[in-house]
Parts: C-alpha cells; structure tokens; sequence
C-alpha cells in the first residue's frame, strides 16, 4: 500500500494506492428516462458497469457501480484501486500502467460536498425571504431568478473545484512509482 498526504482547500487528502484483482465485471446499459432514441437518441441508454474488486492484502470483496463511464476492464486484471481518504476514485492498470478515474465527483472524495447544500439553504433562505419581502407580481419571478443564479454559481464552482482538483490528482499520480 503506497500513501501520499496533500493539502487541499484546508483539507488533508490522503491518497492510497492498493493492490487487488477484478474478480468480476458486468457492463450493461440501463434504459433511461426517454426509452425511444427519437427523443433523445443520446441519454436512450445509460452505460452501467458493475465492478468486484478483490484486495490483496485482506482479501476483501469491494463492489463498486460505475455508471457513465466505460472504462478497460476485464475479469482477473492486476490493478491499484486509488482512494482518496477512503473514496474510491479510480484504478492503475498493472501491465500498462495506465490510471483511470472512476468518477467525476472529486469534491465528495476531499469532503468538500458541503458547497451544494450550503448554497441551496442559502438560496431557498433568500428566495424566501425575497417572496415575503417584496409584495407585488414579479416576487415570484425575483425569487426563481436568484434560485437560477445559485444553481448555475454552484455547478460552476464544483465544476471548477473538480478539475483543479482531478489536475492535482495527476501531479501527485505521476509521482507515484507503479512497479
């Protein structure tokens, strides 16, 4: 087990590296919210993949549902599952040496996932506060255009805060010797 300790954003990130084998894989496509592809021929079919991850050292069974992601896996692959303060983010293929991210929700793994709910609470606080303040037609209106800015401000800087730290991912990944 190899382990990197980072600062980020006042938070401490510690990165393991653990060895283990794909037990098994299972890649389906579920049907999505519109099932005919003349609607929307893109989000028809949603790509799932089951992954079982047997660890090495312990011999622990880890499943894990991937979904969105295709990814090169096949069944009794070596591979360095990659954890970020015990979330799994993605996995090093042994023989290429290769990494890939299993995920896109960087912030969940440092524990900056307070953004979203701090900025809807705040949100909704003033949206509410905005209704029973202003008393004439366009209240309601007020009130969903600030709620708008708060969604687009909040996936923006998540999106933001994802890749800032998916690229610090990648520094301190090259870091890392695989063999």
């Amino acid at each position: 087990m190899k382990i990197s300790r980072v600062q980020f954003l006042q938070k401490k990130l510690n990165i393991e590296l653990s060895p283990a084998t794909i037990v098994h894989i299972d890649k389906h496509s579920r049907p999505g919210i519109f099932t005919d592809d003349r609607f929307m021929p893109l989000a028809a079919n949603t790509l799932h993949t089951s992954i079982v991850f047997q660890l090495k050292e312990s011999n622990k069974v880890l499943p894990l549902n991937v979904r969105d992601i295709q990814l090169p896996l096949y069944n009794m692959q070596e591979v360095d599952i990659i954890t970020a303060n015990q979330f799994v983010i993605g996995y090093v293929d042994i023989e290429s040496e290769e990494y890939y991210y299993i995920t896109n929700d960087f912030c969940r793994a440092v524990g900056i996932g307070f953004i979203d709910n701090a900025s809807w609470l705040a949100g909704i606080v003033a949206a509410g506060c905005i209704l029973t303040i202003i008393k004439n037609e366009y209240a309601a209106l007020f009130a969903f255009i600030l709620l708008f800015i708060i969604w687009i401000s909040t996936v923006s800087l998540k999106t933001i805060l994802n890749k800032k730290i998916e690229s610090n991912m990648d520094e301190i990944l090259k870091t890392f010797s695989i063999l």
